[in-house]
């Protein structure tokens, strides 16, 4: 099924600013609070399971499909709604999905393919969850038909349909949907104002000249419209966009399918970063990820090419944050990490910081090789660019260098922004500012001072010329505190003339929101500036096919999730029943069991703690290992009771370890120096001791070849295995006996890592 590319571009970090346009169809309530989506108390259809009416809301589970004939379901709307989600994904009995198609059709049966009869088709790869959502859905019947892809089979898949997650829903100017969790009207049309200025900035840009055909779409492109998904947090964004995507992200993100096949999408998933910025709105990554859209529509033939990244990331960087904002291009530039062009475009330099400057470079010097590079982009001449970026690199690298340490600095300098005595400046967005002040003579002193507002900046003042940190050594004050935006410079009996002030976030993707920069005359001076924003705090969400509140789950919840770094209140697991049960952490990044158990309960023993977050999995087994259920914690309950059903076959006791056939000899201790991590996981890793005495396993820094003792990541005694899926092809181990002395190296390859000691 090579056909059935899903093509994805990576995630990025990038400040959001809002936009507008308006859907006079829509009227929508002001929320003051961003809201969850479904109850703490979900129902799930258990029994029904072969019956083809849904329910909104609930869970339908157990859903199979056989030999290939697909299944038909339908759902009712008592009322038009703003969207509709239609929701197929992996049961509860955790049984491999298939490969399952979705099709959802108004009033009219749905039937699949090309020529199928759908409003709304779901049709990714081999085992993801689907989704269909429809937008401004009427009153009356979905028809809801599972393909079941090649003749396959779909097993135990659930199902469930929704007209609450999505609560807010607008059609911008520009050919742009969105949907939005929580969202007034007022909301939507500014971030449909961002869209627009977005677009007007991508045009700007690459205007005519630049461009072999301004604002016409790459030949076949089908993706006319851009769907832009708003979560109400963080949290609530990892979590639907895991269910609904089945991704990982927690940045934001672009999905681009198959733009010239009938099933193409392009689909933002982004959120409001309220745990990021301390309760203020800001949509993050907003105007970014539109930049690939339009890098995708406009810019390049097919689907996402990762040899591109420097150029897709650093272009929505360019475009969205740091187009005539220089400072952070100073920053880079003198980060102590000095790339060539040839480096920028091999991908061996960050794509976003160095990537942005490769493009800011090309645009801004040589738009006629920008023209050419569009070409061959334009027309999938693959081939031709590559020559073409290797003469770039080769033709234009002292001139880059040039550009670099003179040019950025002549742009910087040029960007300050005048500010009066005794008046203020408001500031959003990411990166760094600079500011000039004219003092008069004859003041006894000055203060600059900054306060309010998300994020950590510090501040640097210089008279007489423009201040950045990254290049000045030497300033008139600096106030550089950590964890605060309360910083401040007095300068005493101030010499007359004009002063430089720059103000920079600590952290370079850090939405600054709401931060105010005042100057004035006199030590104990200040700037009356207006209140600050209201503040919202984050609802945790809870997904419809979640276990009720403080109640166990099965094992389908052993997947990957978002930890809220909040903590989980009245953490209890008790064991009423006669079997024991062991207690492990689920780990959030591979949806494995981690590390050692953090207690066995023996029949009436209960386990409590307190330094557990809301949204962390606890994964429940019985003697033998084998998985009972998964506790889910949440913001209500955390009272969780092990019960007779889930351990009706469990086993107090594990079964004969059985010692793995080797496929990887322990090295020498020699191999204890620095070497190369490469991105690729390593395959099978299991290390069996079959000694009679134990032994322990230490990481080896890569960087300076020496083990790293005070984290061993497992110590086993004869006949324990361990095993892991985190390691990458190339890392080394050292194995050491009970007193840390090597007896030996492990490492790891790309084939197979079973190592018997």
């Amino acid at each position: 099924m090579f056909f059935r590319t899903l093509t994805l571009t990576s995630a990025l970090l990038c400040v959001l600013s809002g936009c507008g346009g308006s859907d006079s169809s829509s009227k929508l309530p002001e929320p003051t609070t961003p809201t969850g989506v479904t109850p703490s108390t979900p129902e799930v259809d258990f029994t029904n399971a072969q019956e083809p009416a849904l329910k909104l809301g609930v869970v339908k589970t157990n859903i199979s499909t056989s030999q290939g004939q697909g299944r038909s379901f339908y759902v009712d709307l008592p009322e038009d709604a703003e969207t509709l989600v239609v929701s197929l994904f992996g049961g509860i009995d955790n049984k491999d999905l298939g490969d399952p198609d979705l099709y959802v059709k108004y009033n009219q049966e749905a039937s699949p393919g090309a020529d199928g009869v759908f409003d709304c088709v779901s049709y990714k790869g081999n085992n993801n969850n689907e989704a269909c959502i429809i937008d401004k859905p009427k009153a009356g019947k979905y028809h809801i038909f599972i393909d079941a892809y090649d003749g396959g089979d779909t097993a135990d898949a659930s199902m469930f349909a929704t007209t609450e997650l999505f609560s807010a829903n607008i059609m911008c100017e520009e050919p742009v949907r969105i949907r939005a969790q929580a969202m007034s009207m007022s909301e939507l049309e500014n971030t449909c104002n961002v869209i627009k200025q977005t677009k007007r900035v991508f045009d700007e840009v690459l205007h005519s000249g630049i461009t072999p055909q301004f604002q016409q779409a790459v030949e076949n492109d089908l993706n006319e419209i851009t769907n832009i998904h708003i979560l109400s947090s963080l949290s609530n964004h990892a979590s639907w966009a895991k269910h609904l995507e089945n991704t990982n992200n927690t940045s934001g993100i672009y999905f681009e399918t198959s733009p010239t096949d009938w099933w193409h999408s392009s689909d933002i998933w982004t959120f409001d970063a309220i745990e990021w910025s301390n309760g203020r709105s800001v949509i993050r990554s907003l105007a970014h990820e539109y930049v690939h859209a339009l890098d995708g529509r406009y810019n390049k033939e097919g689907g996402y090419n990762s040899k591109l990244n420097w150029w897709t990331e650093g272009l929505a960087e360019y475009l969205s944050t740091f187009y005539n904002q220089y400072y952070t291009r100073i920053s880079t530039a003198n980060s102590g990490d000095s790339y060539t062009l040839a480096d920028i475009f091999a991908g061996n330099a960050d794509a976003y910081s160095w990537g942005q400057l490769g493009v800011a470079f090309l645009i801004e010097t040589h738009p006629e090789l920008v023209y050419q590079m569009l070409v061959y982009m334009r027309d999938g001449q693959w081939d031709d660019f590559e020559i073409l970026l290797n003469n770039i690199a080769t033709d234009n690298q002292i001139e880059f260098t040039t550009w670099l340490s003179t040019t950025l600095v002549d742009q910087y300098k040029d960007s300050v922004e005048v500010l009066t005595l005794g008046d203020y400046q408001h500031i959003n967005g990411r990166g760094g500012w600079l500011f000039s002040v004219d003092v008069p003579a004859s003041l006894p002193s000055i203060t600059f001072a900054t306060n309010g507002g998300s994020g950590n900046v510090d501040l640097w003042v210089k008279k007489g010329s423009a201040v950045h940190p990254a290049i000045d050594t030497e300033f008139t004050c600096l106030s550089v505190t950590k964890n605060t935006n309360e910083e401040k410079c007095v300068i005493t009996t101030p010499e007359s003339g004009k002063y430089f002030i720059a103000i920079s976030s600590d952290f370079i993707g850090s939405d600054i929101i709401d931060l105010y920069f005042s100057a004035c005359a006199g030590d104990d001076c200040n700037v009356t500036t207006p209140e600050q924003m209201p503040l919202v705090t984050a609802v945790e969400p809870y997904l419809p096919h979640w276990p009720e509140k403080g109640t166990i789950g099965t094992c389908s919840l052993a997947q990957t999730y978002y930890n809220s770094q909040k903590p989980a209140i009245d953490l209890s697991i008790t064991n009423p029943t006669d079997k024991l049960v062991n207690i492990y952490w689920l780990n959030r990044n591979t949806g494995e069991r981690s590390g050692e158990s953090y207690a066995t309960l023996a029949q009436g023993e209960s386990y409590t703690a307190d330094d557990w977050d809301i949204g962390h999995r606890i994964m429940l087994t019985d003697g033998a290992g084998s998985c009972l259920g998964i506790a889910l914690l949440n913001d209500e309950n955390n009272a969780f009771e092990v019960t007779e059903k889930m351990v009706e076959n469990a086993q107090n006791e594990a079964p004969p370890v059985v010692i793995p056939e080797a496929t990887a000899e322990l090295g020498s201790c020699d191999l204890a120096v620095p070497y190369t991590r490469t991105s690729n996981s390593a395959p099978n890793l299991q290390v069996a001791n079959t000694m009679t005495t134990s032994v322990k396993l230490y990481w080896i820094n890569n960087n300076t070849g020496e083990p790293v003792l005070t984290n061993a990541y497992a110590t086993l005694g004869e006949g324990e295995i361990y095993t892991e899926t985190f390691w990458a092809e190339g890392d080394r181990m050292m194995v050491t006996d009970e007193s840390d002395s090597c007896i030996g190296v492990l490492d790891l390859n790309g084939t197979s890592n079973v190592f018997v000691l």
